[in-house]
């Protein structure tokens, strides 16, 4: 069979590397792999031998391809995600556009992902992983950017999903950002009704809060505040961040960090009273 030759463009080089390494990595059949330049003029040519006889085309093409896909999404969903900021949200400022392509590359990347995310992924490069045994199958000579461009919308589609979903958490966290401003500015024009307030966590996910004396803050503080929501539904959070904005204290000192589960009321505890909190994990 004749070599698969792979226009890469300014990312020859890259290319090249990627493949002599990855294609020895997932072979144990034996088969030797061919990976070169040629003539410096961004074409790569990959060929498999085995036993000094030419190997299945078949076979070497779905292990090309699995290989090629990996390097692909790694090395294309930048310039798709780009495109795609482009074509459905030019209305935003640039700035606005790249920290959306930043969550979107962040989601893609991130390697915590729940069982259904994984899925998602899975099916992601299993369509680019098809797609390219396709091609190759019937075609010894690919431009990688052109198939990207006309041969992946299915897996652009799905990429168009994902931007969909870092607009929303973009807008969600300028929204929570806006608020956090909001505040800090009422508890700065506060004067401070406590010179430093203790707040430990308990490991039931209560809160213990006591004065600089360490002296048990009354409820009525808590209480008075509650009242004033007609549905009952109180959460200890909101009371505690309630009673913080209200009291101002000039010090917070938090106990047992690593018991506090809501990671949101800790990061809006030190964002809104920067500069006042002080941490302790225990």
């Amino acid at each position: 069979m004749q070599p698969v030759r792979i226009a890469a463009g300014d990312g020859a080089g890259e290319l090249l590397d990627y493949l002599q390494k990855e294609l020895i990595k997932s072979d144990a059949s034996g088969d030797v792999f061919t990976v070169n330049q040629e003539h410096d003029d961004g074409f790569i040519a990959v060929e498999c031998k085995k036993k000094e006889k030419p190997r299945c085309n078949r076979a070497f093409v779905e292990q090309l391809s699995s290989v090629l896909a990996d390097y692909m999404m790694s090395a294309y969903d930048g310039m798709l995600l780009n495109r795609i900021a482009k074509k459905n949200y030019g209305y935003l400022r640039p700035n606005e556009r790249r920290d959306i392509i930043g969550i979107a590359q962040r989601k893609l990347k991130e390697n915590d992902q729940n069982f259904f995310d994984t899925v998602i992924r899975i099916r992601r490069r299993n369509l680019v992983t098809r797609r390219l045994t396709d091609f190759l199958n019937q075609s010894n000579h690919i431009i990688l950017e052109g198939f990207v461009t006309f041969r992946m919308q299915e897996y652009v589609k799905e990429l168009e999903e994902i931007m969909d979903w870092a607009v929303r958490q973009y807008l969600v966290e300028k929204e929570y950002q806006e608020f956090i401003k909001l505040l800090t500015c009422f508890v700065q024009m506060q004067k401070p009704k406590f010179q430093c307030v203790h707040i430990i966590a308990e490991k039931d996910s209560s809160f213990s809060v006591y004065d600089e004396n360490m002296e048990r803050i009354s409820e009525q503080w808590f209480s008075e505040w509650a009242e004033d929501q007609t549905d009952g539904s109180i959460k200890e959070e909101d009371l505690l961040i309630s009673f913080l904005i209200s009291a101002a204290p000039k010090q917070i000192i938090l106990h047992n960090v690593s018991d506090i589960n809501n990671r949101e009321l800790l990061d809006t505890i030190m964002q809104v009273f920067s500069g006042r909190v002080t941490a302790y994990r225990d």
